[in-house]
C-alpha cells in the first residue's frame, strides 16, 4: 500500500517506521531539513521537505498513487487542510490528529468528517480518558478497555505485601476460582515476559491483567492489600489538556489544585473551573509546596509543556510525601528514566497518537490496540470474521508464535480465559499479546483481508 505521512516527528517517524518495516511504501512531508535529513539516512522511505499545504509538494509524495494520507503535524489547521487537499486527490483514506477539542469532542460544530476526515486523533481525550481511569482504579498505572469496556487491561507494579507476590502462574491460577481474570505480562528487572505456570511474580514486578470489569473490585486486593482512593489531587500545570482534565476530576473529586507559573493563564484558568482552585506559582518551589500540604495529596501530576519542569516538580512533590505521582513526558526518551526513578505514572502523547493510529492499520479485523512500555509488546482486540481461518478451530490449533499469547475472549458479553481446548466461535472478540517481531503473523492467523478496512 502507498501512504503519505504528513509531519515528520516522533509520530510521524514511528508511523514510518512500522509501515515501511511491513513493505508498504511510504512518503513523509516535512518543513524541517533536519528532520527529513534524519528520516532519509534511517528508513527506507521517500521523504520530502516541503509545504504540504502546496498540492504541488503533495504530488512529489505520490499522492496521487496513495490509499491512505496520515496528517500528525503539530498544527490542527495543517492537517485539515492536507486531509482537504487528500480527498481532492481522491485519497479514500484521510487520518488526522487533532489537538483541540473544538473538532473531536461532543459539543463540536462540525463532525471530522465534514471537514474530510475519516478518523480524528485527540491526544487530549485519549490522556484525560486514561488518567480518570488510573484514579477510579486505586493502584493502577496503565489503563486500556477492549470489547467496549468488559475486558479491562489493567497494569500495577507489585508491592512487598501484594498477596501474588512470590506466587508461582500456577498458583495464582489455583486460587483463581472463576474465569475472568489473567495475568498478561510480567516486567521482571526491565524485561517483559509472556508468562509459563512456573514463572514467579516478584516483590517489584510490573504486572498488567486482563479482568472481566465486573471482577475487578475482587482482583485488586490480590494485587495490593490496601490502597487509599484518591481524594486529594494536585496538577503542576494551567494548559489547555490540565484545565480540561480538572473540569473532569472535579465532579468527583473533592480536592482539586492547579499550579500555574503563569499569572494570565491562572486567571484564565480559574475563571473557567467552578471547584477547582489555581494557585499562581511554580510546582518546582518546596514552599509552595508545602503551602498546599502536598504531604496529603493521593496525586500529583506533572501536565506542563516542559518535560524537565514536570521530572523535578514530580520528584520534588514525592519528596515531600506525595502519595502517588504522574509525569507527562512528550520526548519518549524519558520514559525508561522516570519508570527507574519512581515516577508511578508515565505518559507520552506522541506513543499514545501511535497506538490509536495502529488499530486503523492493522490487518484483519483488529478493533483496537494497545502499545505496553513503547515498542515492548502490542495488546490486539481483534474480531474475526466468517472468512478467517481461526472460526471454529481449538487454540491449540492455532500456531500461535512463541512470542505471543491469546490473552482473553470476551463472548456473549462475558469473559473466557482460554486453554487449549477453547474454541473461537463468530462473534467472539480475541484479545493477544504479541512482541513486535509477530505482529505480522498475527494479523495473517486471524484475518486474509486486505491490509485496510474497506
Amino acid at each position: 500500500m502507498n501512504v503519505v505521512i504528513v509531519g515528520a516527528g516522533i509520530v510521524g517517524f514511528n508511523l514510518a517506521q512500522e509501515l515501511s518495516q511491513e513493505g508498504h511504501d511510504i512518503a513523509i512531508i516535512d518543513q524541517d531539513k533536519k528532520k527529513i535529513k534524519l528520516i532519509s539516512e534511517k528508513l527506507d522511505v521517500l521523504a520530502i521537505h516541503g509545504n504540504a499545504c502546496l498540492p504541488s509538494v503533495l504530488v512529489k509524495a505520490r499522492i496521487k498513487d496513495a490509499h491512505m494520507v496520515i496528517a500528525v503535524t503539530e498544527k490542527d489547521e495543517v492537517n485539515l487542510m492536507v486531509c482537504f487537499l487528500a480527498h481532492k486527490f481522491n485519497v479514500s483514506r484521510r487520518m488526522a490528529r487533532l489537538r483541540h477539542m473544538e473538532f473531536t469532542n461532543q459539543s463540536r460544530v462540525f463532525p471530522p468528517e465534514e471537514l474530510y476526515v475519516n478518523h480524528a486523533i485527540n491526544p487530549g481525550e485519549i490522556i484525560i480518558d486514561s488518567i480518570t481511569k488510573i484514579i477510579k482504579t486505586p493502584g493502577a498505572n496503565n489503563v486500556a478497555d477492549f470489547g467496549d469496556g468488559e475486558i479491562l487491561l489493567r497494569g500495577f507494579d507489585v508491592p512487598e505485601n501484594a498477596p501474588i507476590a512470590g506466587k508461582s502462574m500456577a498458583e495464582i491460577s489455583a486460587v483463581s476460582e472463576f474465569n475472568s481474570f489473567q495475568v498478561l505480562a510480567i516486567v521482571h528487572e526491565g524485561k517483559m515476559i509472556l508468562p509459563k505456570p512456573e514463572d514467579v511474580i516478584h516483590a517489584g514486578d510490573k504486572v498488567f491483567i486482563l479482568v472481566d470489569k465486573e471482577f475487578l473490585p475482587l482482583v485488586l486486593p490480590m494485587l495490593n492489600r490496601q490502597v487509599d482512593e484518591i481524594q486529594k489531587v494536585v496538577i503542576f500545570g494551567a494548559n489547555r489538556l490540565a484545565v480540561q482534565l480538572a473540569e473532569v476530576l472535579e465532579k468527583f473529586i473533592h480536592d482539586v489544585s492547579l499550579i500555574e507559573p503563569n499569572l494570565e493563564i491562572a486567571n484564565a484558568a480559574a475563571d473557567r473551573l467552578s471547584r477547582a482552585v489555581v494557585l499562581h506559582g511554580n510546582g518546582t518551589d518546596p514552599d509552595l509546596l508545602a503551602d498546599i500540604n502536598i504531604q496529603e495529596a493521593h496525586l500529583f501530576l506533572s501536565l506542563t509543556n516542559d518535560d524537565e519542569a514536570n521530572i523535578l516538580s514530580a520528584l520534588l512533590a514525592k519528596r515531600h510525601g506525595a502519595k502517588r505521582t504522574v509525569v507527562m513526558a512528550q520526548d519518549p526518551d524519558y520514559l525508561p528514566i522516570l519508570d527507574s526513578i519512581g515516577m508511578d505514572v508515565t505518559i507520552n502523547p506522541r506513543l499514545i497518537t501511535v497506538s490509536a493510529l495502529l488499530k486503523h492499520l492493522r490487518r484483519g479485523q483488529v478493533a483496537s490496540v494497545y502499545k505496553l512500555i513503547a515498542d515492548e509488546a502490542e495488546v490486539m482486540e481483534i474480531i474475526p470474521t466468517e472468512e478467517s481461518s481461526v472460526i471454529r478451530k481449538k487454540v491449540s490449533k492455532l500456531k500461535l508464535p512463541d512470542h505471543s499469547r491469546l490473552g482473553a475472549i470476551l463472548r456473549a458479553g462475558e469473559m473466557l480465559v482460554p486453554n487449549g481446548d477453547t474454541t473461537i466461535e463468530l462473534g467472539d472478540t480475541v484479545i493477544v499479546i504479541t512482541l513486535p517481531d509477530c505482529i505480522e503473523k498475527i494479523e495473517k492467523i486471524f484475518g486474509k483481508r486486505p491490509f485496510f478496512l474497506d
